[in-house]
């Protein structure tokens, strides 16, 4: 059977007038909430040549990257998949600033297949980044903003689960692809034979077993063992900063979401009523090094459709 013309491809949507016109509110209102905080927003292109996006931070979102030949120059460009690596590019090259630089974007993006548990494919994506400042104010600043930003649509409770790439990378960056592929992905499914069986080989891997889960219990179990003292600090610190209400705090050490860019500190902001990741973010610091000009960097991004939506 001919599928009809009017059913468009999955994993597209298209919003009609009420929600289109909340949406749209919901748009002005984080960009406000941006602007107030002295980010600068930043409109890249759609569509970039695809060495571009996949450098760097863009090497994870290479396979969600829909690939297109440039008629005028014959090269192969590639329509975003997130706009994370296009704000580093600008950060890099378009403004290079010697102090710290704020920007925030909101913008489509289309990926090759849903991800996340989300079944879309064409995010509006919501989000800020600070470039330049290595500091863990930084990190405070983009977890308040990223909660703040959560708390235009909701007051419901919330939870954010913190992680920390630092002690798991220094675990795995000296083993093989295939032995980190295999811990990350026993990690990633908290299954504890296959740690058992990795650790045998790398027995620091054992540390993380029980590093996950309510975050004052894994802050005590964790924090006396050397190779998680920098994150436990890390994670109580920026926690103490944060101005935050009717929250829920988990921690997972052995986060591994990101593992090839992120370097310190990441979290998620999840609903407990819908038990929906809002969103996500971290810090990825020399994040320009692909372009050039490496820069300490944190930010957030999320589906802004997804943040209106919790308000219906």
């Amino acid at each position: 059977m001919t599928r009809p013309s009017w059913i468009l491809p999955d994993g597209m949507e298209e919003c009609l007038p009420d929600e289109a016109w909340a949406i749209e509110d919901g748009r002005r209102q984080c960009l406000d909430l941006f602007r107030k905080s002295d980010f600068g927003l930043i409109m890249p292109p759609m569509v970039e040549y695809l060495d571009g996006l996949t450098s760097g931070v863009g090497q994870d979102l290479s396979d969600q990257i829909m690939v297109i030949t440039d008629r005028v120059s014959g090269r192969l460009m590639g329509i975003r998949p997130d706009m994370t690596p296009q704000a580093a590019r600008i950060d890099a090259h378009a403004l290079n600033e010697s102090g710290t630089t704020r920007l925030c974007y909101c913008g489509s993006v289309l990926r090759a297949v849903a991800s996340g548990g989300e079944p879309s494919r064409s995010p509006l994506q919501l989000g800020a980044e600070i470039f330049g400042n290595p500091d863990l104010s930084a990190d405070i600043e983009v977890v308040q903003l990223a909660l703040d930003t959560v708390r235009l649509f909701t007051d419901e409770p919330l939870m954010i689960d913190f992680g920390h790439a630092g002690a798991l990378k220094s675990v795995l960056v000296k083993q093989s692809a295939t032995f980190q592929a295999k811990a990350l992905d026993a990690l990633a499914r908290k299954d504890l034979d296959a740690l058992a069986t990795l650790e045998q080989t790398v027995p620091e891997i054992a540390v993380f077993k029980d590093a996950y889960g309510e975050l004052d219990t894994v802050m005590q179990r964790s924090e006396s063992v050397a190779l998680l003292q920098k994150a436990c600090a890390d994670i109580t610190e920026v926690k103490r900063g944060l101005n935050a209400d009717q929250v829920s705090w988990y921690c997972d050490l052995g986060e591994t979401h990101g593992f090839n860019y992120h370097t310190g500190l990441v979290f998620g902001i999840y609903s407990l009523k819908g038990d929906q990741l809002l969103v996500r973010g971290g810090r990825y610091d020399h994040v320009g090094e692909s372009f050039g000009r490496a820069r300490a960097a944190t930010g957030f991004s999320a589906d802004l459709k997804t943040l209106v939506r919790l308000a219906n």
